[in-house]
């Protein structure tokens, strides 16, 4: 088997990975925010590898050139993915439905931009492989502008990769920041498969800027480092859909709010000249002691999926009142908090009890024992065998 063989075999199933993803996406009635934007992800995928596929298999020279003129004009399908990976991941991180997209014409012309440029080469003349054809021909001056305008088109491309790679990152800590204020337990919803996906494309991205910077360069020439590349590239794509597809298809937001009837007090009789001035400090003691009473006497952070929304249920304060009070008057954030009981718990029946570091674990509250080693270092500098050990 060729490389070209080889590399044709995983575009082929690449293309069948992403038809099948987008299929049973688009069959999702809920969430459209966040499923929606990922069916167009593996639909524009799908429908430009399989252009450029045909246009590759196809007959004869005259017939391959003819298609792949029209195959390049696929090329915005793989300008907008970036764009929808990023919307997919926006809708995953969002508290609550998605909203519309602040500032889109921002957005589209990069694509529109860096699209037109590389469709340029659809009209590059083919006259231009005879050799007798002067300098300062009519065709060679055109076919020196298409080329520009794909160098320029692939400048723009890489650019709007790494642009969305950045704001995927941005958004990824703002989430993982969101869910410690909200969630004591968050090992199920922290995304990392995500993260893992974004290194991976930073890499990737990296790696096509040396090859643009090498091709352009010339220091790349010769059908078969085209074919080489041209297989890896395929590869890593193939990898990186099979990933998405199988995550993607089953990840839901992690922010997700079950409706809670919140008690909501009145506001404070004083002029609110920041947003915190509602909450003096009176009233924020007052909610402290609410929740160490919610601590202490209801042990209510042996709940594993207590989220602010629940405590604010069982205390009958607003979560917003509750996170500002443990931000502002505790020093915390309210995943600390909730582990810092779990910790003094576990270590109490460390001391006192046989039971195992397991039970122990699940008893105080923890999803796993990862979570609860990682806690307990944390909190302690010891491991929990350690601590029983002494």
């Amino acid at each position: 088997m060729t490389l070209e063989t080889a590399s044709n075999t995983v575009d082929i199933a690449a293309i069948g990975i992403s038809l099948f993803c987008a299929n049973l996406l688009f069959l999702r009635r809920n969430e459209p925010g966040v499923y929606l934007p990922l069916a167009l992800f593996f639909l524009f995928r799908g429908v430009s590898s399989l252009a450029f596929l045909v246009a590759e298999l196809s007959g004869g020279a005259d017939q391959i050139n003819n298609v792949m003129r029209i195959s390049v004009l696929f090329v915005i399908l793989d300008f907008a993915s970036p764009f929808l990976f990023w919307m997919y991941v926006r809708g995953l991180t969002c508290e609550g439905e998605a909203a519309s997209i602040p500032r889109l014409r921002y957005h589209l012309p990069p694509i529109i931009i860096g699209s037109a440029l590389l469709a340029t080469l659809a009209f590059v003349p083919e006259e231009i492989t005879q050799a007798d054809l002067p300098e300062d021909h009519p065709i060679v001056i055109k076919a020196l502008l298409i080329t520009l305008a794909i160098f320029l088109g692939d400048i723009v491309f890489k650019i709007v990769i790494g642009t969305y790679l950045a704001l995927i990152i941005r958004r990824l800590r703002k989430y993982h920041q969101r869910l410690h204020e909200v969630f004591a337990s968050t090992e199920n919803r922290e995304l990392t498969w995500i993260w893992a996906i974004i290194f991976a494309s930073i890499g990737f991205w990296l790696l096509s800027v040396a090859l643009s910077v090498a091709t352009w360069g010339g220091a790349l020439s010769g059908d078969e480092n085209n074919d080489l590349i041209s297989f890896f590239e395929s590869l890593a794509l193939l990898i990186l859909l099979w990933v998405i597809g199988i995550w993607g298809l089953r990840q839901r937001p992690g922010l997700i709010r079950e409706p809670v009837a919140e008690v909501e007090e009145p506001p404070a009789p004083i002029a609110k000249k920041y947003e915190k001035s509602a909450l003096d400090d009176e009233r924020a003691a007052r909610i402290a002691r609410k929740i160490d009473t919610a601590m202490t006497t209801d042990l209510l952070y042996r709940e594993p999926n207590l989220s602010l929304w629940d405590l604010g249920k069982h205390i009958g304060v607003t979560s917003h009142y509750i996170s500002q009070t443990l931000n502002s008057h505790l020093s915390t954030s309210f995943f600390d908090y909730i582990n810092s009981w779990r910790i003094k718990d576990a270590i109490e029946q460390l001391n006192t009890t046989d039971e195992t570091i397991l039970v122990i674990a699940y008893d105080v509250g923890f999803n796993s024992r990862s979570a609860f080693y990682k806690a307990f270092k944390r909190e302690t500098g010891k491991t929990p065998s350690d601590l029983r050990k002494g």
